[in-house]
């Protein structure tokens, strides 16, 4: 194991506060050439004298545990975030039922571990409030606020401050694109359905498209994840809870890749992408074929159904894409949405884990 990374651990009471569990030792004080001057196997681990004066000792299962090998990174990896499993038009959303989620921290559990990998879940039997999501979110983590405060009534508004809250078509989309931190679970709840043709949900894997647009449009996939979008929204408050007037700006490509390629996130939303774009007018052309083609792969492989009052369609909304059809204007369709985000929702992943016994 390298030297320096040893000595940056080192887990005495002057190096690392074991309450606390972070490192008091500061990078200021490390000699990136520091070395071991003695090194002696202990009754449980080993102990080392370095050359800037200072000793450490290890355990053999702390050390086990941090080991630069394939499988201890792998399962830090797994602790970090678990592999997602893209899915196309044969997926049939796991159902979970309202109340078993508020008090069985197994099902809990399940339903966390189905949003990390599939990323969609239905959840049933969801009690007829508008603060149904809101209460499921605080029995997890906290709700993530936005501009239209801890929940959204999508009905037809007048004096809308989004075209979501209205009757006509939705195309797919990401909700909050225009924020910086775009929110990480959404909660779709289905209050009062619209009667007759109209209100379908659609939803589709923004995972899974990406993939397939990679590996058939290597082009429009380079277009897509070099080039950035803005996303915008500016209004005012239509209920008491919002804030009273907004101007949100966002600025980021349609898809993000991490440091090893991976597809973290999918950003699209067509009513709240601006019209600026930060191109030479020769690109323009490549980026919208790019951005249809892409839309054209998440339709062909999206799954559509009618939710019901009491259903609630939770989604990975850094993943998955939802839309709607069109419904008869003046209709008493009611949806609520809400938000969590991931970093609540992993934690409270990983803490169940510890909890039930299953963390590896």
């Amino acid at each position: 194991m390298p030297y320096v990374w040893l000595r940056d651990n080192c887990q005495c009471s002057k190096c690392y506060n074991p309450v606390a569990l972070g490192r008091s030792f500061l990078l200021e004080d490390l000699d990136v050439n520091v070395h071991a001057t003695k090194v002696q196997e202990s009754e449980d681990g080993v102990e080392i004298e370095w050359s800037d004066g200072h000793s450490s000792q290890f355990t053999a299962e702390w050390l086990y545990d941090r080991a630069f090998t394939t499988s201890a990174r792998a399962q830090q990896r797994n602790r970090y975030a678990l592999s997602r499993e893209p899915w196309g038009v044969e997926h049939k959303p796991a159902e979970f039922d309202y109340q078993t989620l508020m008090e069985d921290e197994k099902v809990l559990l399940d339903w966390l571990l189905t949003m990390e990998t599939k990323g969609s879940a239905l959840v049933k039997n969801t009690p007829n409030r508008d603060v149904a999501g809101p209460d499921l979110i605080n029995n997890i983590a906290f709700v993530k606020q936005s501009h239209y405060g801890p929940h959204s009534p999508v009905i037809n508004r007048e004096n809308t401050n989004n075209v979501a809250f209205t009757n006509v078509k939705l195309g797919m989309h990401n909700d909050l694109a225009q924020y910086e931190q775009m929110a990480g679970i959404i909660f779709i709840q289905c209050v009062m359905q619209h009667q007759g043709k109209g209100g379908e949900s659609v939803i589709s894997d923004g995972l899974l498209a990406a993939e397939c647009l990679r590996r058939d449009h290597p082009e429009a996939f380079q277009v897509l994840t070099t080039t950035d979008a803005y996303f915008w929204d500016k209004g005012h408050a239509n209920f008491p809870w919002e804030m009273e007037s907004f101007f949100k700006i966002s600025k980021r490509p349609i898809i993000t890749l991490n440091n090893d390629n991976e597809v973290v996130c999918v950003a699209m939303n067509n009513g709240v992408r601006h019209s600026y774009l930060d191109l030479p007018s020769h690109k323009v052309k490549k980026f919208y074929a790019a951005l249809k083609l892409f839309n054209d792969i998440l339709y062909d492989n999206a799954i559509r159904f009618k939710m019901e009052a009491g259903d609630m369609m939770t989604l990975d909304n850094i993943r998955c894409l939802h839309g709607r059809e069109g419904y008869e204007d003046f209709s008493p369709r009611h949806i609520e949405s809400s938000y969590l985000d991931w970093d609540e929702a992993l934690c409270r992943r990983r803490r169940l884990q510890e909890k039930l016994g299953l963390f590896v």
